[in-house]
């Protein structure tokens, strides 16, 4: 493998929502980094820094590494970085959804990123780049 194959984007044009997506995902991962050092200035002004301080600044970090990484997966056209952004970003998103009201733009964000990932243009765009494997027929194997 050369190292240019490691920075090839395909030829084939980015559907408009897949593109946005792109870009929100890495979004998404500067605002979770950034929320993450954001919480460790705040309790550190407190006085604060608990256990559960500390345990949500490790998911929030992770979480922004995460989305940078796979984002730029997703940016090479490569479709298990869809699949692993649709999961990862789910279970992170829905209980922060749901039970976290600062956080909630991040949430509104990741999903609406996981929407624009799966719209039809973008589902056209990775049988053309990235096509699923072919199925081995049923047979014995040797």
């Amino acid at each position: 493998m050369n190292i240019r194959d490691f920075f090839r984007r395909p030829d084939e044009p980015v559907p408009g929502g897949l593109l946005i997506s792109q870009l929100l995902w890495a979004l998404a991962g500067l605002l979770f980094v950034g929320f993450g050092g954001f919480l460790i200035v705040e309790q550190s002004n407190r006085g604060s820094l608990d256990l559960g301080s500390i345990a949500l600044v490790l998911v929030l970090l992770a979480a922004g590494v995460a989305f940078g990484i796979l984002g730029y997966r997703l940016f090479l056209g490569q479709r298990s970085a869809r699949a692993q952004l649709t999961w990862v970003g789910l279970i992170a998103a829905l209980p922060m959804a749901l039970r976290m009201g600062r956080y909630s733009i991040l949430a509104a964000i990741v999903l609406f990123s996981v929407a624009l990932m799966w719209a039809p243009a973008s589902n056209r765009y990775f049988k053309i780049v990235s096509p699923k494997p072919r199925k081995r027929p049923p047979g014995p194997r040797r």
